[in-house]
């Protein structure tokens, strides 16, 4: 089984090899012990033989620990798969839910032709995972890919990490919210022609290009992978941020090589992600 812990709702999905036999989603519980509750008895009920939970939070370096978790506070410094495996039997493993999407479209998705992706999720927040040769990068201490929380400027707004200018700052839901809309709103305008929304992503495509430089520099990756919510518009960004991203990227190989795709997978990758690391 593969749960992925979003904001608002909870993703299962029960995995046989590549194939997908059941998908639920369910409402995020207020409290911490109603959400160990309700995954151990997901798992429970389905009988799975492993399960795999993706966390919207960096990781201690054994992937035991939840650390800073924006959107979930009450699962700061929680040993969360252990607490589940305790009260199902069943082995759990955790991992960032990021790196769960971005391990899902190596494996099954967008990326599964390349030897070498990075990953990013586009919502309430920015996610990255890189993926080389089918397994995750997780760094020396565990937070590989962090990429909402590179900075963009450093005298930029603060962010809820701690620190400030973060790249998520400009570039996830925040950005449309600070201009009075959403991201499903302004991609529903800029669907009917709206000029004010079509002006809208293209400098949205700009920002997001200017940033993915800088991952592309520094990582090298054969493709990048886009997904998240607000990926449901990336026709309508997709041109600016190739622009911006050509325009900024050192290698004269990057410029003429590396691929920018929508993910494949939709609103399940990451639950079949993490599924696919429980499996690992």
């Amino acid at each position: 089984m593969g749960i992925d812990i979003g904001a608002s709702k909870v993703a299962f999905v029960v995995l046989k090899g590549k194939k997908v036999l059941k998908k639920e989603k369910i409402a995020v519980p207020a409290f911490k012990q109603d959400l160990i509750s309700l995954i151990s008895k997901k798992i429970k009920e389905e009988k799975v033989s492993k399960a795999g939970i993706g966390v919207p939070s960096p990781l201690d370096k054994k992937a035991s620990l939840v650390l800073n978790p924006p959107n979930l506070k009450y699962l700061k410094g929680c040993p969360l798969a252990k607490l589940i495996q305790k009260k199902t039997r069943i082995r759990t493993v955790m991992e960032n839910d990021a790196r769960c999407f971005s391990f899902a479209e190596a494996v099954l998705g967008a990326g599964r032709k390349y030897k070498t992706i990075f990953g990013l999720t586009l919502g309430s927040g920015i996610g990255g995972g890189l993926v080389i040769d089918r397994k995750i990068f997780k760094g020396s201490f565990g937070s590989a890919g962090e990429a909402g929380h590179a900075v963009f400027d450093y005298k930029g707004p603060e962010c809820s990490c701690g620190s400030a200018g973060c790249f998520e700052e400009y570039c996830s839901q925040r950005f449309f919210f600070k201009r009075k809309t959403t991201p499903e709103k302004a991609r529903k305008e800029a669907e009917k022609g709206s000029k004010k929304s079509l002006k809208m992503f293209k400098e949205y495509g700009k920002l997001l290009g200017a940033g993915l430089s800088s991952m592309v520099n520094l990582l090298d990756p054969e493709a990048i992978i886009i997904g998240g919510g607000i990926s449901s518009a990336y026709r309508f960004f997709i041109k600016d941020l190739e622009a911006e991203l050509k325009r900024r990227m050192i290698s004269t190989d990057s410029r003429k090589y590396v691929k920018i795709r929508k993910a494949a997978l939709g609103e399940w990758a990451g639950s079949i992600g993490a599924a696919l690391v429980a499996e690992n």
